[in-house]
């Protein structure tokens, strides 16, 4: 299988504002914090773009860890974006798992909602307070 072997991994440090990206090209992936930035487009084009590159030539499997306290609306577009690529990936026939994790039930519905949304069955797990 060809891999695109010329990628780096992507490291975003997480703010007060943005959350941590750690997307690896060994197929590990992992949004984390909170999502709340004025320019959310800007933030996200570069998970974008990496993960765009990465379908070129993925992993075998591929992980996605969602990790995320809150969101704001402008956000979800680009989680959508993220998730929407990932399934892309799985109708290529690569393994796909997305892991949403999750503190109150709004936003394990929020995740519910997007899983049926994009067709790609999500696991849930809750993280206690």
């Amino acid at each position: 299988m060809f891999k695109y072997t010329e990628m780096d991994d992507l490291f975003i440090k997480r703010t007060n504002k943005s959350p941590e990206i750690y997307f690896k090209t060994s197929g590990e992936l992992r949004i984390e914090g909170i999502s709340v930035l004025e320019n959310t487009y800007e933030f996200y084009k570069k998970p974008i773009s990496w993960l765009k590159n990465y379908i070129l030539g993925p992993a075998a499997k591929t992980r996605l860890d969602v990790i995320l306290e809150f969101f704001s609306t402008s956000s979800q577009v680009y989680i959508y974006e993220i998730i929407s690529l990932l399934s892309d990936l799985k109708n290529m026939g690569f393994e796909v798992e997305i892991n949403w994790f999750y503190s109150d039930e709004d936003f394990k519905e929020l995740g519910q909602d997007l899983s049926q949304f994009i067709g790609i069955p999500f696991s849930f797990y809750k993280i206690d307070d």
